[in-house]
């Protein structure tokens, strides 16, 4: 039996196609949160960005040592230093939108349950059961408004982790289950957004580790309204640095993405600016100029511009009025790392016509991704460095993302050093 034609894909990897599709979901007045002074600011230095040919720059060139990505004892020291300390984004508030839904994440190496409880508190656990530690859940995500009940041996717990029954409880006698609640994990819900620790007993002040700048820019933009498109997860055979400079920067978008990106886009036009540990880039769309040609009231730059944070270590959010292509890195091994990659939209996803445009545009970015960033950016040039058989990398002055991470990784060992009382990690 034949399996049918085989259907070629588009030089654009249908990303032109899908951009177009988003575009005409608008809505004319554009994201009403946002602060409309600071966004037509934005809209006006990009547009002289464009016009001089460059954006932001950092003061000067870096070397960097490629051994800092195959050091296993470095990146030991990075996993207890940076991944043990700061928090991930679990995912969206609308992932879980109503009591019971769960999010299951195994990302760090601890297995992470996270779900609403029916005061519509959001809570973590460990993903284990507390007699012989079977999971609780398997799938990523889904809705058990009942609470959870092991399926190895049918212990249950509710919504808050509290252990309610204990199957044939003769056979254990006296049985404490204000002792044998489910391992919480903190969480913290803030702008839409669902931050979690990596593992028990890590803690985190969210105040201090997004700073009032990133607090301010992602408060405007209501991520919790967003509605889930897909997911779905990546691994690379690559150091996780390697993952993440892979983002940082805009400077491959001619060569790299010129079927596509940069069919959009003016990449070297890019404002970037450093908030604390993280990063804003604001990339001005080929659309931009056309700013000019109407009266400056009448003048809605969101349509015009793709916002793109990354919360270090690992969160990056590429936002437009409609669509948030999100992505989470997270270290694997020393030379592997993993991306769940996800898109969300500001459409009813109880839609098919939008929820069909959601996975086409989440299909259409990760074929883009992992057809070329991944390639380029990550698998080869690890190959590249084993041994050190490429001693140092150079940073530009045009991958001022790529330096201030590494100088964040940097201050993070530092810090943590310092705790150890300089006795090392």
């Amino acid at each position: 039996m034949d399996d049918g034609p085989i259907q070629e894909i588009p030089a654009d990897g249908g990303m032109l196609s899908v951009t177009e599709k988003n575009r005409g979901k608008m809505d004319a007045g554009g994201v009403q949160s946002l602060n409309r002074q600071n966004t037509i600011a934005l809209a006006k230095r990009l547009i002289a960005n464009v016009k001089a040919g460059t954006g932001t720059l950092a003061d000067g060139v870096m070397e960097v040592d490629t051994a800092t990505y195959n050091d296993p004892v470095l990146y030991e020291k990075e996993l207890r230093a940076i991944f043990d300390r700061l928090p991930f984004v679990a995912g969206l508030s609308s992932d879980l939108a109503k009591p019971g839904d769960f999010l299951n994440i195994n990302e760090f190496g601890t297995p992470i349950l996270v779900t609403r409880t029916k005061d519509g508190v959001v809570k973590g656990f460990v993903n284990s059961c507390r007699h012989r530690g079977s999971a609780l859940v398997f799938c990523p995500r889904g809705q058990s408004p009942g609470g959870f009940s092991c399926p190895y041996h049918g212990w249950s717990y509710n919504l808050d982790g509290k252990l309610l029954g204990v199957a044939h409880p003769a056979d254990f006698g006296p049985v404490d289950k204000s002792e044998l609640g489910l391992v919480e994990i903190q969480v913290e819900e803030r702008h839409g957004l669902i931050f979690c620790a990596t593992m028990p007993g890590a803690t985190f002040d969210l105040d201090e580790y997004l700073g009032e700048e990133m607090q301010q820019e992602l408060a405007q933009w209501n991520i919790g309204e967003l509605s889930h498109a897909k997911t779905g997860p990546i691994a690379l055979d690559g150091n996780w640095k390697l993952t993440l400079e892979a983002f940082l920067e805009v400077y491959h978008f001619e060569v790299t993405h010129k079927n596509n990106l940069a069919q959009v886009a003016f990449g070297d036009a890019t404002e970037i600016r450093t908030l604390g540990k993280h990063v804003f880039f604001g990339i001005p769309l080929k659309s931009i100029l056309e700013l000019e040609t109407i009266p400056e009231e009448e003048w809605v730059p969101e349509k015009h511009i793709m916002f793109g944070y990354m919360l270090y270590p690992g969160i990056l959010m590429n936002i437009t009025p409609i669509i948030m292509a999100f992505y989470s890195l997270y270290p694997i091994a020393l030379n592997k790392s993993g991306v769940r990659h996800s898109i969300y939209a500001r459409l009813d996803m109880s839609q098919p016509e939008n929820r069909a445009l959601g996975e086409q545009t989440w299909d259409s970015s990760n074929g883009i991704v992992q057809r070329e960033d991944y390639p380029f950016g990550i698998t080869s040039p690890q190959q590249g460095i084993y041994r050190q058989a490429v001693p140092k990398f150079l940073f530009g002055r045009n991958e001022l993302g790529l330096q201030h991470m590494l100088g964040v990784t940097q201050q993070m060992l530092a810090a943590a050093e310092e705790d150890q009382g300089g006795g090392g990690l």
